[in-house]
């Protein structure tokens, strides 16, 4: 292990930070909301912070990094710079430390889960912090920096598969900040087609472009207390859909789509299912709130259906319904949405939808293996043979997440909170959502959380975010042995 290239790498992580509050920190002042130095306190303080530790701790050489660095500079840097972008919420007088670090973690982790009860009271510029930290989360700190900063020549390689923790990753590039380069080329992209279709849709500019990132994200932080509910237009739910749809699709899908056409993306596997799960949940909820008299006409039933489907199956939680009131088929197959997740290589949670295959295709052949004990039956998506070792680990995944699961449900109702809620607030900070059934989801409940229940689905938000594995390997003695 080596501290000083640790060090390094969170001092410009911190820099970086600090330097992001300068742009809320403009907005502020230019619109006069009295939030300017809330921001522009911190950010020269961090600014400074991070500047001294990276100079003080440069290694000229660059030497070899190990996985112990790479995971320690991962986890140490989400937790660092949650820390950092907690900071305008607490000198602006919005919450108290505990609360702003939730938010802040919620923000980078793309969580959505707030204690923030009514936006519309909320100083703009804070607002517009809130969904800069889901926008800058959603990509991955990481691997932004490892695209736009060539001193971090070192690792690269490494910083990005930790980050992405992707279940079958491929490089677009051969050289890793290439790679990321594009990555976050998509990105912006994305989020700039987002913001001007959502003003064509008749969204206000402020609006646009929250929305937008928090769109592009698959964050869900809204500046409106009924999220998208409140703009009651068809326009802005259809352009909504649009954005969460593609953020919930691999990136990596549109750099070959555009070296290579159409064929080359269509015919990708998890892509056809992560369509069709998108079809399917909107006609299974769409025929079931009709069929159950929730909505009158059909057409507005597959209006909500389509929304919600891709809002939960890609965890960024927007809401134009009380889906929580629903029939209860609907409620359970938008709770296995959320579980399932977006694709690999998007900025969605859940297991994936990858994973959600193969995991599948696995159990299929147990079944088979049990009328022919003998067959040997190699696992394939499309026409690659899966390696054993992927096998193995889409198994240890899925187990851990379960266990995962189990243990955040038992600490939060440890607190007192009723097993339901435990296990809905568990679910949603793990899958990435920030919501669930019952009152899961509504800034009240986590805002009345006690401090270490907030903490802990905190930690449990880092633990989605970055796939389990990333930070439970600094939990185990062997991580920490010389």
């Amino acid at each position: 292990m080596h501290p000083r290239i640790v060090g390094n790498a969170l001092g410009a992580l911190i820099a970086a930070g600090g330097a992001t509050m300068l742009l809320p920190a403009a907005y502020s002042f230019v619109v006069s909301d009295g939030a300017a130095l809330a921001f522009g306190l911190p950010a020269l303080a961090t600014l400074a912070l991070g500047a001294v530790l990276f100079l003080l701790t440069r290694v000229p050489d660059r030497r070899y990094v190990s996985g112990r660095d790479v995971f320690l500079i991962v986890v140490l840097g989400w937790l660092g710079v949650a820390g950092v972008g907690s900071l305008p919420f607490v000198f602006s007088g919005l919450m108290v430390p505990v609360d702003a670090f939730f938010e802040s973690m919620a923000g980078f982790t793309t969580t959505g889960a707030s204690t923030v009860r009514t936006p519309e009271e909320v100083a703009p510029s804070l607002l517009l912090w809130r969904s800069l930290t889901q926008w800058a989360g959603g990509i991955g700190i990481v691997v932004l920096f490892v695209a736009v900063a060539p001193l971090v020549g070192f690792g690269a390689a490494q910083l990005y598969s930790a980050e992405l923790a992707t279940p079958m990753p491929e490089r677009l590039t051969p050289r890793i900040r290439d790679t990321a380069k594009i990555l976050a080329y998509v990105y912006g992209a994305l989020t700039l087609g987002s913001a001007v279709a959502l003003l064509l849709a008749g969204m206000g500019p402020f609006d646009a472009v929250n929305h937008a990132m928090t769109t592009v994200s698959t964050g869900g932080y809204s500046t409106r207390s009924e999220s998208i509910a409140a703009f009651d237009s068809v326009a802005v739910e259809l352009v909504l859909v649009a954005g969460m749809t593609l953020s919930g699709a691999n990136f990596a899908l549109y750099y070959r789509g555009a070296r290579g056409g159409l064929g080359h993306v269509l015919g990708n596997r998890e892509l056809l299912v992560y369509l069709g799960i998108i079809a399917a949940g909107t006609a299974l909820v769409g025929v079931s709130l009709y069929a159950f008299d929730y909505r009158d006409s059909p057409g507005f039933a597959l209006r909500e259906a389509l929304f919600q489907t891709v809002s939960l199956l890609t965890g960024t939680a927007f809401g134009t319904a009380d889906w929580g009131a629903w029939d209860p088929l609907s409620q359970g197959l938008l709770m296995l949405f959320m579980a399932i997740g977006g694709m690999a290589g998007s900025t969605s949670g859940g297991l994936k939808v990858i994973r959600a295959i193969l995991l599948a295709r696995h159990a299929g052949q147990e079944v088979f293996r049990m009328v022919h004990p003998q067959a040997i039956t190699p696992l394939k998506l499309g026409d690659r043979v899966v390696p054993e070792r992927f096998r193995a680990a889409f198994l240890g995944f899925f187990f851990v997440y379960v266990a995962a699961l189990a243990a955040g449900t038992l600490l939060v109702a440890a607190h007192g909170v009723p097993i339901g809620a435990a296990f809905g607030s568990a679910f949603a900070c793990l899958n990435i959502t920030g919501t669930a059934l019952g009152p899961v989801g509504d800034p009240g409940f986590y805002a009345q959380l006690p401090a270490s229940a907030k903490f802990i689905l905190a930690f449990f938000m880092l633990l989605g975010r970055l796939e389990l594995f990333t930070v439970l390997v600094l939990l185990t003695p062997a991580f920490w042995r010389h």
